[in-house]
């Protein structure tokens, strides 16, 4: 039996959406609903939000234009229908944001506002000739009185990196039985290259440069994904620090450190080829400026055999340019060397 997924979204993220239909569309255990694929022409769009309780399961593309959409979140509403939704949902942020209290608060305040303009316009209107408006008054009510505990429960929870929320959805499904025969895919949920299938692949030969770019990207995908929910935790244990994750793309993502509102430190992660040939490597710069060549490299971490094995190793470290280094340790290393010691000033 299939499971069924309701994919919600803002239309100003359709290339996000698009990359997780794609994803999904290959899996013959599931089906993923959208507005694009599902609502006929002149099909009407309230009928087809009002679907989503008989959903299995729903994917949320949590953005800044989502959480201002009513839209999106009348389907919000209509996902907290059900109590246990927690249970329910896939949080797909793309607005780190929303982890910050201030940032909740000001969606508050927004439907605050877009409650008391329309409440506004409405008291000039002939109660005769208002049709359905109240509904629509009563919905941005709703999502007035509803959207800081959405978000409450969305921000609590242990979300992956969006560049790896198909794999993370596909796993908790597997885990749930919803797939094949039910068993998980992870061996070890400690283990990272368990989690994101990896494999410790030991070479009898030196590597292609295929090999080695595939390792050093799945290598940046998991450093991201770590170093996040690293940032993530730090910030709930420090009210004072505010930290900005950005993905700019699959190539780059900017951590920005703000202490009471202030910038305290930035930091670019960024997949490079700094030594030519089409070898990859994974660079650090505190020049965050998204796009441009501009990098300062202030480190890098290259990919090497050590003892029959590729493995990462930092290149531009005195202490650790000659030592085999997991993703955690690049992790840890890139925590105390790079941005720990500027927020502690």
């Amino acid at each position: 039996m299939k499971v069924n997924i309701f994919l919600s979204y803002c239309w100003s993220d359709s290339s996000e959406a698009d990359r997780i239909y794609d994803f999904f569309k290959r899996n013959r255990n599931i089906e993923l609903h959208r507005d694009t694929i599902d609502i006929k022409k002149w099909g009407s769009i309230k009928e087809y939000m009002q679907s989503i309780s008989n959903m299995d399961y729903t994917i949320l593309l949590i953005s800044d234009s989502y959480l201002k959409s009513a839209n999106c979140m009348y389907e919000v509403l209509e996902v907290m229908r059900d109590r246990n939704y927690r249970d329910k949902i896939f949080p797909a942020v793309i607005y780190s944001g929303i982890y910050s209290p201030v940032t909740r608060a000001k969606y508050v305040k927004y439907w605050q506002d877009e409650f008391k303009e329309l409440e506004g316009t409405l008291k000039e209107i002939n109660v005769q000739n208002l049709g359905k408006l109240n509904e629509d008054l009563k919905r941005r009510q709703d999502i007035s009185s509803n959207i800081a505990e959405f978000l409450e429960v969305v921000s609590d929870m242990n979300n992956p990196n969006i560049a790896d929320v198909c794999m993370s959805i596909e796993e908790k499904l597997s885990q749930k039985g919803f797939l094949g025969n039910g068993r998980s895919q992870v061996s070890d949920d400690n283990d990272l290259f368990a989690t994101l299938g990896i494999p410790k692949t030991k070479f009898n030969a030196e590597p292609t440069d295929l090999e080695i770019n595939q390792f050093v990207r799945e290598s940046f995908n998991q450093i991201v994904k770590l170093l996040s929910k690293l940032c993530q935790q730090y910030q709930k244990q420090n009210a004072w620090m505010q930290v900005q994750i950005d993905q700019v793309d699959t190539r780059t993502v900017i951590f920005q450190f703000y202490r009471n509102g202030q910038l305290a430190r930035g930091l670019k992660l960024f997949l490079s080829s700094m030594f030519g040939g089409g070898r990859e490597n994974i660079g650090l710069s505190d020049n965050t400026i998204p796009f441009g060549s501009g990098n300062s490299w202030n480190g890098m971490y290259d990919a090497k055999v050590i003892d029959g094995e590729l493995k990462l190793y930092a290149t531009m470290s005195l202490m650790n340019s000659q030592k085999a280094m997991t993703v955690e340790e690049v992790v840890a290393d890139i925590w105390e060397h790079y941005i720990q010691i500027y927020l502690e000033r």
